[in-house]
């Protein structure tokens, strides 16, 4: 697996954890799924960084999720 998934599959676990803490805390609940989707999220985006620094920077987030998004649809 490339680390482009893992890189475009992180940020998307970290984006959709966020509104999940959020909604566990408004509603007085623990928000122990959604904290630990949040550190996957987060080990998955690091461990693609510290990969490659320069390929992963977050200046190339639009690119890394160009690539994934062209390849799932090439292979379809």
């Amino acid at each position: 697996m490339s680390f482009d998934y893992i890189y475009a599959g992180g940020v998307l676990l970290c984006l959709l954890a966020v509104p999940a803490l959020v909604s566990a805390w408004a509603d007085r609940r623990l928000p122990s799924v959604s904290a630990f989707a949040l550190c996957a999220g987060a080990g998955m985006t690091l461990w693609a960084y510290l990969s490659d620094p320069r390929r992963y920077a977050p200046a190339e987030l639009p690119d890394v999720f160009i690539r994934v998004l062209a390849e799932v649809l090439r292979s379809l």
